[in-house]
């Protein structure tokens, strides 16, 4: 019933805005029950996967998914999230001790990172930033896709909050359709980086189908309930509650 209970949260979360996918849940399992960090990454990816399969059908119906943008993202975030996952798994097979510091340091790092560049975006009034539109850039957003690519195949952080901002930030599309699009970005680079991490023994299959019971309609009652919700005020609340996590997440690990 727990982990039922902490999927249909964070399925809400992600179905919502999608965020959450790896930045509540690898702190969330490692905080709440006690699943090592080695183990966290991966079943964190695949719950994100499985449930971004139902919220990615709901966005593109409605028509809420820039195809374009999410194909030069995926051109560069897949071999990135190749990469990410066997340096996770390389490190953990042959340093185990410096991993189990270096990696929760980067999860921090991440969560801590991610917070701020989405506050920062939320507040700014930088012309340059507002005016400036990616899309007429089609050569930096696969290198965009790679670094994400990399750090959610390393730490399962980001993917969601960092694409999310930037393309926020650096897109004038609407925020309903940057969420479809990030989901559904989201839910190809959680593919490939968890099924890399499943073949190298990283899941609990167990923790995970448990967290999919009450995920998979969390997901699709906040897909559902995105349009009618207040995003900013709604993503500084969470931004904040996430920050909070992090610090927990420092205490429990050091």
């Amino acid at each position: 019933m727990e982990l039922a209970l902490t999927g249909l949260i964070l399925g809400l979360i992600i179905g919502a805005t999608g965020m959450g996918g790896g930045m509540l849940t690898t702190p969330a399992l490692t905080l709440l029950m006690g699943v090592p960090v080695a183990t966290a990454v991966g079943t964190s990816l695949l719950f994100s996967a499985v449930t971004k399969i139902f919220v990615s059908a709901v966005y593109i119906r409605r028509g809420l998914v820039c195809v374009r943008l999410t194909t030069l993202l995926a051109l560069g975030s897949i071999p990135g999230a190749f990469a990410g996952s066997s340096a996770f798994h390389y490190m953990f097979k042959y340093y185990p001790d410096i991993a189990s510091r270096v990696i929760p340091s980067v999860i921090l790092a991440m969560i801590v990172a991610s917070c701020c560049f989405s506050y920062y975006r939320m507040f700014t009034k930088n012309e340059k930033i507002i005016n400036f539109d990616i899309r007429n850039k089609p050569a930096v957003i696969p290198v965009i896709g790679f670094v994400v690519g990399l750090d959610i195949g390393f730490t399962s952080v980001g993917a969601g909050v960092i694409v999310a901002s930037i393309l926020l930030a650096l897109c004038p599309i609407s925020p309903s359709r940057i969420i479809g699009t990030d989901i559904v970005h989201g839910f190809i680079l959680s593919v490939f980086a968890g099924g890399v991490h499943f073949s190298l023994g990283g899941v609990d299959t167990g923790i995970l189908l448990g967290l999919l019971q009450g995920g998979i309609i969390g997901v699709l009652i906040g897909a559902y309930l995105s349009p009618y919700l207040p995003q900013k005020p709604f993503r500084f609340a969470l931004n904040s509650v996430v920050l909070v996590f992090a610090v927990l997440f420092a205490y429990k690990v050091f």
